[in-house]
């Protein structure tokens, strides 16, 4: 066979590894590694105060970009239920005027009602988590209220009010965009005119119209909270780009065709079939076949190959994400159960309440600081109820005790159950002053008005048992046959 018989087989040969090669091609493209990398991120950290726009832009991408980011931004957005009250304080019982101090309560709740804290503040803590300081500015109608999430690259923090931040400003901003500064409140024409004459561009805005909530109080600059994990972000999509391509080449098989040689003539290369022949069959067959089948031609005599899975291989997409997990914290089994009890979860949630319950505190303090601008002859404050989504129940009956004997927690009781100062006060006039419900309405049956023969303890609640005891209600060995 001639030389260029040899090269042309070497090109059938080929045809195999382009297969492979398009195999793996196929499994390696991942949104997330589009724009960041890992060696990104060990440069943004290694200075994290000169890098914060990096940073920011980072959280952001990864947000949009990887469901376990994302999730792990909302399950702390979503942890706190936002129920509060508002206590009189500084006050003398004997000097109350009594009409005076009712006027001026309602009109804290009326005010606070229509701020709707819980959603607005449930908008404050998605960017606060993801980018660790929220800049806002309020929008107050008589009716209306919202707030106004700010850029944060023409925004810095500039000083402490009342234990609150406030920030300045960017004015400089609008001189390549004055044509949206009529979108701004009125304010920051009056200050943008202020920058033109004195060239200072950062000028802080009225602490009566702002909001700026830090989750890292301890930093001075801004760290997006959970940037431990960007790097278990990249190791995760890293292993399930390997771990595609691999499961692919597992399953992958290689046929082959042999060209027939006359082994009596005695000659190495006395092929039965031409070349061009061995080239137009192999190339039909390889049209029939599959995309995990691949096809050698070849003169030598080879088997059938097949690509076994390695039943020994570790799961390493699990283990990046358990790693993923640790970094950032929190329990994995909050975003899928596997091995654990619920009273490992319990334990593990109420670690992630403290750190909510700290930003609880901020806003509390920037509500109480509007609050106190209210304030006249008697003064009021807010004070937001330790309530997750998760004790929200644990809350409601320790609150129901005492109030069982005497003590004044009726508002956080109904607070507890979801109810505002304001809805609380209403609902209990409707139904008492107007529809008399009390005197209407039977008390429903329940386990406190009625016996039953049912023996035994009554059922504890989860977070109350131990994890043998978890274990013995699972299996259901504690249940009499």
């Amino acid at each position: 066979m001639s030389n260029n018989n040899i090269l042309n087989f070497a090109k059938l040969g080929k045809m195999i590894i382009n297969d492979l090669n398009d195999v793996q091609s196929n499994s390696s493209s991942s949104s997330i590694m589009k724009r960041f990398n890992k060696d990104n991120i060990i440069k943004f950290m290694s200075n994290p105060q000169k890098n914060e726009k990096q940073l920011r832009e980072v959280s952001r991408y990864l947000y949009n970009a990887s469901p376990n980011y994302k999730r792990l931004i909302l399950y702390f957005a979503y942890l706190p239920t936002f129920d509060y009250i508002v206590e009189p304080y500084g006050l003398n019982p004997a000097k109350v005027n009594i009409d005076a101090f009712k006027k001026q309560y309602q009109k804290n709740l009326d005010t606070l009602e229509s701020m709707n804290l819980s959603h607005e503040f449930l908008k404050v803590l998605k960017v606060a988590f993801k980018e660790d300081v929220f800049y806002g500015y309020e929008h107050t109608e008589d009716d209306s209220y919202f707030i106004q999430p700010m850029n944060p690259e023409y925004c810095k923090i500039s000083s402490i009010e009342d234990g609150v931040y406030n920030y300045a400003y960017d004015f400089s901003y609008f001189d390549k965009n004055y044509n949206k500064i009529d979108t701004f409140p009125q304010e920051f024409k009056v200050k943008y005119a202020q920058y033109k004459k004195t060239s200072k561009k950062w000028i802080e805005l009225d602490s009566k119209n702002t909001i700026c909530i830090k989750i890292n109080e301890e930093l001075e600059y801004p760290v997006p909270p959970f940037n431990t994990v960007f790097e278990s972000i990249f190791d995760i999509e890293d292993y399930k780009r390997l771990k595609k391509a691999k499961t692919k080449l597992d399953n992958y098989m290689i046929l082959t065709h042999e060209i027939p040689v006359n082994d009596k003539s005695g000659k190495p290369d006395d092929f039965l079939i031409d070349l061009d022949t061995a080239i137009t069959f192999h190339n039909r067959a390889a049209q029939a076949l599959p995309e995990e089948v691949g096809l050698i031609t070849s003169p030598m005599k080879m088997s059938a190959i097949k690509l076994d899975k390695n039943s020994k291989d570790a799961d390493n997409v699990a283990h990046a994400e358990r790693d993923y997990y640790n970094a950032a914290g929190v329990s994995q089994v909050l975003f899928n159960s596997d091995k654990t009890t619920s009273v490992g979860l319990n334990k593990s949630v109420v670690t992630d309440e403290q750190v909510i319950f700290a930003v609880l505190r901020q806003l509390e303090r920037w509500v109480n600081r509007k609050i106190k601008r209210i304030n006249k002859t008697y003064n009021f404050k807010v004070k937001f109820l330790d309530i997750t989504v998760f004790n929200r129940n644990e809350v409601s009956d320790r609150l129901l005790k005492a109030a069982q004997f005497g003590m004044p927690v009726k508002m956080a009781l109904g607070a507890s159950l979801g109810l505002t100062p304001s809805s609380f006060s209403s609902m209990s006039f409707l139904e008492n002053e107007v529809l008399s419900l009390h005197d209407k309405l039977r008390p429903l049956q329940s386990s406190h008005t009625q016996t039953t023969d049912e023996g035994g303890a009554p059922t504890k609640e989860d977070d109350n048992i131990t994890e043998s005891g978890q274990q013995t209600r699972d299996n259901g060995s504690n249940i009499e046959s």
